[in-house]
């Protein structure tokens, strides 16, 4: 099964990496995506690389009312939501013990409570539609690395935020579907990253083929959350 030609497709953080991989290749599905991110400049650019029609939201989702305003939007251009696709989010490294309240929060108003937020503000326009959500996670929802504490406890908590999502959207018609990748090379990773170890890593456009395709899967399938990796550790040099 594929999803329904011109389905719309909100795409947060779709001004870059794996958000814009995303919406490429929805659009190469004949979806409307609607990328949403705080850059009016970066979004506009987006849209130019896409196949099919696609629009823009400028929001910060973290701010109070802008996840309502964005829903308000796209449902008055395209009539419709079909699916959201929560791309966008942070990731700054810091020990348990350096990490401060700001810190703290900051990741969790991206991370978490936007999602949150704006999945609220959706969810009775997906319950028309039997729509899809999409979150994208990380590996290090279910794998501890050093440095990670705020990062992984937001992600940890967006597992389990999708595991609620997946339980109460059924009997509304909605799928929830969690993609927590391992290392995928973008720009979260400049100057965090030498370069031979990035070339190591998951593309962003095979990404986005991957969620594309479990978003066209059959509505009959329940997919519970889905860990992908590289096909070896991008920090460990192959040997010759």
């Amino acid at each position: 099964m594929t999803l329904p030609s011109g389905a719309v497709a909100v795409v947060t953080g779709g001004g870059s990496g794996v958000g814009l991989a995303c919406a490429a290749a929805l659009s190469a599905r004949d979806a409307r995506c609607v990328l949403v991110g705080r850059r009016d400049d970066r979004l506009q650019a987006a849209t130019e690389s896409l196949d099919g029609a696609a629009s823009i939201v400028a929001a910060d989702l973290t701010v109070e009312g802008e996840p309502e305003r964005t829903i308000q939007t796209v449902l008055a251009a395209r009539g419709r939501i079909d699916v959201i696709v929560h791309s966008a989010g942070m990731f700054d490294k810091a020990s348990a013990p350096d990490v401060t309240a700001d810190h703290w929060r900051r990741v969790m108003d991206v991370n978490l409570d936007a999602v949150m937020a704006l999945t609220r503000a959706g969810w009775e326009a997906l319950s028309d539609s039997g729509g899809q959500i999409v979150l994208i996670s990380s590996i290090a929802a279910v794998q501890a690395f050093e440095g990670n504490a705020a990062y992984a406890a937001s992600k940890g908590g967006l597992n389990a935020l999708g595991e609620v999502l997946r339980l109460e959207g059924r009997d509304r018609g909605i799928r929830v579907i969690t993609l927590c990748p391992a290392q995928i090379d973008t720009e979260l990773w400049d100057g965090k990253a030498p370069d031979p170890v990035r070339a190591r890593m998951m593309p962003a456009a095979g990404v986005g083929e991957l969620v594309a395709d479990l978003l066209g899967a059959d509505r009959r399938i329940d997919i519970g959350p889905v860990t992908i990796r590289p096909i070896q550790d991008p920090w460990v040099e192959p040997e010759p």
